[in-house]
């Protein structure tokens, strides 16, 4: 079994190299100031087990091991290395691509395009000088799009890195993952993600946000701070998210106050062969619940529902070693402590969540099989009513409605919003067991990648997989086919997704 340095630093992108089968599936425009080994990068990398790096060229395949390093930019890169003039040195570099998403008509067999088209990136990256760097990504993508605009540009990330000393800083907009388990992170609730992004690889799913990231070196500990003064939201397919009849109002967000921040702190202890960390972490949840807004009857009836955030508390633990230099071990844990979700319906109940899994790799195999578990606390089973609440009987009814009538809806619309929050924070059983495997097999000089990711909640019965072949095709292009499947009930956030997300797709690239 091949092994990686306990840490993978790099001075200019403050995140490890993520495997180079992990590049994006989007034609996008991305424009990176900064030594960041990859724009897509994560935020930890196992201590042990994971394969040797694959050629950088090499852009769509698995990418077993995509996490990312939390560590700041500064211990990999030489001191004089990138100094040597004091003109700054500019590097770009980008892709296009093309992708195509088909799927079935939701509750119906006829086959349907999902989602097609193009996207442009550029990757703009200013190497170390003495004192600093800096990165910034944007994307610019046009087509068939759900729930978006044909024509979108993302400026993904943004930010100047200044080291003095031991002190590493990084300000901008930045994407800041954390945690050392492989695609379920309980520690990680800094970065909202896009779910509405149709993109072969998880990491596009990922926005950057406007905040500090700090850390403070004292070898083998490592002190690390982070502030977000502006909230962004994970965002979600509204066809999944609302019953029918109803559509989302104004975005609540909270105002730009310094109370209103989300704040963190974590401690790292990194030894040669062991990696663990502690956090802490105030702040607003990227995940908003839904609340009721208003509604009105007659004939331009109507009901709007609003993504309402929650201040919530999260105490967490993470850590990776190795068994004997032949299996990996990682392991994650938090606590969540959502305030005053009591009073707030649209918020989570206290919750804590754990991981636990290994990783190895048999020749030209790479695995990671994964337990996760999660229990919440004060667990009442929410239930929409039944029969459902049907939003067209307001058509029947002059608007506005006697007091008795709307304080019937009313009810009955929060029933409705109570259950669904609760599919969407996955809190629909008091006790919950799953499990993840995560394969990568690569041949013909790793420019041939066959991948798959599953995982199956033993509970709930709800699972979903994630098959990819991809194949280098030249030095700088490659191809991807592959599909995303999930089923579940439908009282399950898979089995909501199941209709609407589940589908096959290709993608043509080309990098530069």
């Amino acid at each position: 079994m091949k092994r990686l340095p306990a840490q993978t630093l790099h001075r200019g992108g403050g995140r490890s190299a993520r495997r180079p089968s992990r590049v994006s599936i989007c034609l996008a425009v991305a424009l990176t100031l900064g030594v960041a080994r990859r724009a897509a990068a994560a935020d930890e990398v196992p201590a042990a087990s994971a394969p040797p790096a694959q050629d950088p060229r090499v852009g769509t395949g698995g990418g077993l091991f995509e996490s990312s390093q939390s560590a700041p930019a500064s211990a990999q890169a030489s001191p004089t290395a990138d100094v040597a003039s004091a003109t700054p040195t500019f590097e770009l570099n980008g892709y296009v691509r093309g992708d195509v998403f088909v799927g079935k008509v939701p509750r119906g067999s006829t086959a349907v395009t999902k989602a097609a088209y193009g996207e442009l990136a550029l990757k703009l990256k200013v190497k170390r000088q003495s004192h600093g760097d800096a990165y910034a990504e944007a994307r610019l993508r046009y087509g068939d799009q759900e729930d978006a605009q044909p024509t979108s540009v993302l400026l993904r990330e943004a930010y100047v890195n200044l080291y003095a000393g031991r002190l590493d800083l990084r300000l901008g907009q930045q994407i800041i993952v954390w945690g050392r388990a492989d695609g379920v992170n309980p520690t990680n609730n800094l970065t909202p993600l896009d779910l509405r992004s149709r993109s072969p690889v998880e990491d596009d799913r990922r926005l950057g946000n406007v905040g500090a990231r700090a850390f403070l070196t004292f070898a083998p500990i490592r002190l690390e701070g982070v502030w977000m003064p502006l909230y962004a939201a994970t965002e979600l397919p509204t066809s999944v998210v609302l019953p029918d009849g109803v559509s989302f109002g104004e975005q609540k967000r909270p105002t730009p106050k310094l109370k209103n921040a989300l704040s963190a702190g974590r401690l790292h202890l990194e030894l040669p062969a062991f990696e663990a960390s502690a956090s802490y972490l105030y702040g607003y949840a990227p995940l908003p619940g839904l609340s009721l807004q208003d509604f009105n009857a007659g004939r331009d009836y109507g009901i709007r529902i609003g993504r309402t955030p929650y201040k919530q508390q999260v105490i967490g633990a993470d850590f990776s070693t190795a068994i004997a230099d032949y299996l990996g071990l990682r392991g994650e844990a938090a606590y969540r402590i959502p305030a005053n979700w009591r009073k707030n319906p649209y918020s989570a109940r206290p919750d804590v969540q754990y991981v636990l899994g290994v990783d190895h790799t048999f020749g030209s195999l790479s695995a990671i099989a994964q337990y996760v578990g999660r229990y919440t606390f004060d667990w009442a089973r929410q239930v929409e009513p039944s029969p459902s609440f049907d939003p067209s009987i307001l058509g029947t009814f002059t608007d506005p409605l006697p007091s008795l009538a709307a304080e019937s809806v009313t009810a009955s619309i929060n029933d409705v919003l109570a259950a669904r929050n609760q599919i969407l924070f996955a809190q629909t059983v008091r006790v919950q067991h799953a499990a993840t495997l995560r394969l990568e097999w690569q041949a013909l000089n790793q420019t041939l990648s066959l991948s798959a990711l599953a995982m199956l909640n033993f509970t709930t019965k709800e699972w979903l997989l994630f098959p990819k072949l991809s194949y280098q095709i030249s030095d700088g292009m490659s191809s991807t086919i592959g599909a995303e499947i999930y089923q579940g009930p439908r009282d399950t956030l898979l089995g909501l997704l199941e209709q609407e997300r589940s589908a096959a797709y290709a993608e043509l690239r080309f990098s530069f």
